[in-house]
């Protein structure tokens, strides 16, 4: 898969965009509130049809406009898709796939695999589990083509079973009938992310192989519920255990909704023992092991988008990410204020270098005489 251009109009100060994309590395470079982060936010909304800067969609669209329409054309094994997604006021998304409306974002989704990096990407290591399990089932996405259907499988249980525990006070057929279900699910999941973690380690191990530090720290996937439960038989029992808890609760305590990724070193997580700078690095290595087993397993190329990429680093960190980035089977979207930050890291011929101001897009060519 390859991006190959993308198209943006009435989306924040985007009033009409248009850029072809190189293949390995786009700078995007401008000054706070110029534009360059709106253009990632277009890429990322076309694949997730959700920004990562505000969950209220009407605020992404241009002042006295209706609605907002991102398009791309993506490659994927030498054919072309066109993708389109509309949002107006409303709400309404108007989805479409080679000029035909789609109902599931996942049609787009599976066509465009883009993983994002910004100064808040933090809470991959601070914020809870549920920043963890969307981190590595989005690369099982990509991975796995039976991923979605077990997960989506299973949340429908999982709320079917939440919802009685609000209106059910005791255990009855009901209870065993959605358990059975729920257990089924719950080891498939298992099963799929234990393999999948364990690809994501091998490429991490593989990327960072000259770090000491890197090569350190032990990935442990906790699957949700106790490691003593191997059998459907004793999940099941432990679902009925906990039943009068989860009643009071209102849902349920175990399961794969409760997975986590723990990275340590020794017996400390690594965010208690990493400086900030460590975690960035720590961070990077994660996303881009993640893009090199989409590409080495999905024929995917993925897409990583690295919202100013210098903040908070030194220019030994820069150079260590740098030297992950040589190693990517990505296309790499980077913004950042001054081009210096990040063009002596990369060679002329892989880097498309764009100016934003007040919402418009040109080429440009740096000092070194290197141009789009």
């Amino acid at each position: 898969m390859s991006l190959l251009s993308v198209n943006a109009s009435q989306f924040r100060n985007l009033t009409a965009v248009s850029f072809n994309v190189h293949a390995q590395f786009n700078l995007i470079v401008g000054m706070n509130g110029s534009g360059k982060t709106s253009l990632l936010e277009a890429i990322y909304y076309l694949a997730h049809g959700r920004s990562f800067r505000t969950s209220r969609s009407q605020r992404l669209i241009q002042h006295n406009s209706d609605a907002f329409v991102i398009h791309a054309k993506v490659a994927v094994q030498q054919q072309i898709y066109s993708l389109g997604l509309q949002r107006d006021k409303q709400g309404e998304l108007l989805l479409r796939l080679n000029g035909s409306n789609v109902n599931r974002l996942a049609e787009i989704a599976s066509l465009l695999p883009v993983q994002l990096i910004t100064p808040d990407s933090f809470r991959l290591f601070f914020g809870g589990p549920k920043e963890r399990r969307q981190f590595f089932d989005m690369g099982l996405f990509h991975v796995e083509q039976s991923f979605f259907d077990y997960w989506l499988r299973f949340n429908k249980v999982l709320k079917q079973r939440n919802a009685l525990l609000k209106t059910n006070r005791h255990y009855d057929s009901q209870f065993e009938f959605w358990d059975q279900q729920f257990v089924e699910l719950a080891f498939e999941l298992q099963r799929l992310r234990y393999s999948y973690v364990a690809q994501l380690e091998s490429a991490f191990r593989q990327l960072t192989t000259a770090d000491d530090l890197m090569q350190s720290l032990n990935f442990q996937l906790q699957q949700g519920w106790p490691e003593k439960v191997t059998t459907s038989e004793e999940f099941k029992q432990l679902l009925h255990q906990s039943f009068s808890h989860d009643s009071r609760m209102g849902f349920t305590q175990y399961g794969p909704q409760k997975a986590d990724l723990r990275i340590k070193k020794d017996q400390w997580a690594a965010e208690e023992v990493l400086s900030r700078g460590q975690l960035k690095v720590l961070l990077f290595a994660l996303k881009i092991a993640q893009n090199n087993v989409i590409r080495d397993n999905g024929q995917k190329q993925p897409l990583l988008l690295i919202d100013d990429l210098a903040s908070e680093l030194d220019q030994e960190s820069t150079r260590q990410i740098f030297s992950y980035l040589r190693d990517i089977n990505s296309q790499v979207f980077i913004t950042a204020i001054n081009a210096d930050h990040v063009s002596p890291f990369i060679d002329a011929g892989q880097l498309a270098m764009f100016h934003v101001e007040h919402g418009q897009l040109t080429a440009r060519t740096d000092d070194d005489g290197r141009t789009t």
